[in-house]
């Protein structure tokens, strides 16, 4: 391993550790630490435009609730418009899926989320 010095060191090589690292590296010396196989790995499978509070485990569920009030009402002068707009989503599950939709239904629920649990039942 390099024995280098860097001013900074980014977190994750997805669309924003790499667009941060673009922006920055004529000033400093960066480095970009990645734990996947490839940069931008997940980067369609998580997009930063949309505010997911049900979304991951407990720890980013909880990251994820804790930055709402920033995007619900953000520094004076910060955006010339609103940073959230509400969007509805659905998440269908084949039947053999029932238990893992119930429980995601439920995580969802008991985090304070608005949601509704439709199935062939009551649809």
């Amino acid at each position: 391993m390099s024995e280098e010095i860097y001013d900074i060191a980014i977190v994750g090589a997805g669309m924003v550790g790499a667009s941060i690292a673009y922006h920055i590296v004529g000033d400093a010396r960066v480095l970009i630490l990645e734990g996947e196989a490839a940069a931008g790995y997940h980067s369609t499978g998580r997009s930063a435009a949309v505010f997911a509070e049900a979304y991951g485990p407990p720890a980013v569920r909880a990251l994820t609730r804790a930055s709402r009030e920033f995007f619900v009402s953000p520094p004076e002068g910060f955006a010339e418009g609103d940073l959230l707009h509400s969007r509805g989503a659905l998440f269908v599950g084949r039947a053999d899926q029932h238990d893992e939709v119930l429980a995601e239904y439920q995580t969802l629920k008991a985090d304070g989320g608005d949601a509704e649990l439709i199935d062939t039942k009551t649809a």
